[in-house]
């Protein structure tokens, strides 16, 4: 903004005015024949016109600074003005259009204020229209300001309110305190006008002035009642269904523990037969009712495995155990069968494997048995691989041992899994073959129960496979052993050609 040409004016006559009196002053002081015939008069005089130059310099300077003051209000005026009232080309005049530059700022700041009125008034309609309780409290938790929802919940008039505690002040500002910021969150449950109880998310907001002190403090309470009549809910759901849960998992011990001894019976019975006097359709007869017998025992071994785990009772062992023995007799276990099959059975063993590890042997060799049944069941030709390594991990504080984590896998020649049936395969009951006509059985229960035993093992398990080509079971489990350990003492189990080690 330039400087208006009537202030310009001003300046230099007030100026001009200045000069002239201290003109006159210097006369005055410099004619002594002048000076003797005013006599005392002289002093008044000289006094007089010191105190006019002075007066009117201090005049000049009052208006400037006064002038400039209503520039700055008149700069911080203009945009708030144009945003407003979109009037661009009136506000952006500067004070040369007005007669009196005082006038012109006096009315730009009443634009101003007229300005900030509307803005004013905006946001207090925002306010008020909405759902949530607001208020504005000062730092003794007295209430300065709520809307109208806070009136509506607490049943009182906005005069009323003011003046009043906020109810909570103390919870509001430790929480700001302790968390040293300047927005903070807590939930607050609080009785309504009817008598209901109802929870409250509070926002507090610090409210800080130009200079950074703390002038109030904005609170926001948005009702979560039904957010937490839904957690109340949906907690006592989770607590029935597991309740339901463990209830099934005992039912479904107890049955298979009182299955269990007929099935025994029925198993030991038909091997007393199998080992009489029988013709040959009572043989194969016998024969069908043992295998019927060891698939159902079979069965109510994974039930009970499977109840076990769900009921969190199922304990890992930690106890010394030869590894490599462990997957040699495995190898061994289904090696006649693999023979009878026309099919070959390899383990390959990494040479860093320790021979001897502290783990659970009977629940490797479990997991071992259903993945090697399972892929003699689904291959026809070719053969069936074990291939076992090994990482070693961290040391054990306080002992000579380390972590040391196996990854096997157990690959087949078989006919392959269809991929949209690889998510059906760790799912209890769950069979890629469900239809009634499938030539191959079983429970649906083996690889649900190989799955959480790896996850009890601190490992996991995955599937490739593709149609035609075979399947390759992944898993890894999580042992320990010693670092003393030395090469494998055990020689490995004399089988049939098809089940060899390499």
């Amino acid at each position: 903004m330039t400087r208006p040409q009537s202030l310009y004016r001003k300046t230099v006559l007030i100026l001009a005015l200045a000069f002239s009196l201290v003109l006159a002053l210097i006369v005055i002081i410099s004619d002594e024949e002048l000076r003797e015939r005013l006599g005392s008069a002289y002093w008044v005089l000289g006094l007089a016109i010191t105190g006019c130059v002075l007066l009117v310099l201090a005049g000049y300077a009052w208006d400037h600074a006064l002038y400039q003051r209503l520039r700055a209000l008149n700069a911080k005026a203009q945009p708030l003005q144009v945003e407003e009232d979109g009037e661009g080309a009136e506000v952006s005049s500067n004070l040369e259009s007005d007669a009196d530059e005082v006038i012109g700022l006096a009315r730009k700041i009443e634009r101003m204020a007229q300005a900030l009125q509307k803005v004013e008034a905006n946001y207090r309609g925002i306010v008020e229209d909405q759902i949530d309780l607001i208020c504005r409290y000062r730092a003794d938790g007295r209430i300065g300001f709520v809307n109208v929802a806070f009136e509506h919940f607490f049943g009182k008039k906005r005069q009323e309110l003011l003046g009043q505690p906020f109810p909570f002040f103390d919870r509001g500002l430790s929480a700001l305190n302790a968390s040293q910021t300047e927005v903070i969150s807590f939930e607050a449950e609080t009785t309504a006008l009817e008598g209901q109880r109802v929870w409250f998310l509070w926002t507090v907001r610090e409210i800080h002035s130009p200079e950074g002190s703390i002038i109030e403090y904005q609170a926001v309470g948005h009702d979560i009642t039904l957010h937490k009549e839904a957690e109340v809910t949906l907690r006592r759901a989770k607590e029935a269904a597991e309740a339901a849960d463990h209830a099934k998992g005992e039912f479904l011990a107890v049955v298979s523990h009182e299955i269990r001894t007929p099935i025994n019976g029925v198993v030991g019975f038909a091997r007393l037969l199998a080992d009489s006097q029988l013709t040959p359709d009572q043989r194969e007869h016998v024969q069908m009712i043992l295998a019927s017998g060891l698939t159902l025992e079979s069965l109510i071994n994974d039930i009970l495995d499977l109840s076990k785990m769900e009921a969190g009772k199922l304990d890992i062992e930690h106890t010394p155990f030869a590894l490599h023995k462990s997957v040699d007799e495995v190898c061994a276990f289904f090696a006649q069968k693999a023979r009878v099959t026309g099919l070959t059975l390899v383990a390959r063993i990494a040479p860093d494997v320790p021979a001897l590890v502290y783990g659970d042997q009977a629940r490797l060799r479990q997991i071992l048995v259903n993945l090697v049944g399972n892929a003699l069941k689904f291959t026809e030709n070719g053969g069936i691989a074990i291939t076992l390594g090994c990482a070693k991990g961290e040391p054990i504080a306080g002992t000579t041992r380390r972590k040391l984590r196996l990854f096997f896998s157990v690959a087949d020649t078989g006919i392959g899994i269809p991929p949209e049936k690889l998510n059906l395969l760790f799912r209890p009951f769950s069979q890629v073959d469900s239809s009634t006509t499938r030539r191959r059985g079983g429970t649906g229960l083996g690889l649900i129960i190989c799955r959480r035993l790896c996850e009890l093992m601190h490992g996991a398990i995955s599937v490739e496979s593709k149609v035609g080509a075979g399947s390759t079971f992944h898993f890894t489990v999580e042992v320990e052993y010693d670092r003393a350990d030395t090469p494998p003492p055990f020689p490995a189990v004399a089988d049939a050609p098809q089940a060899a080690r390499t």
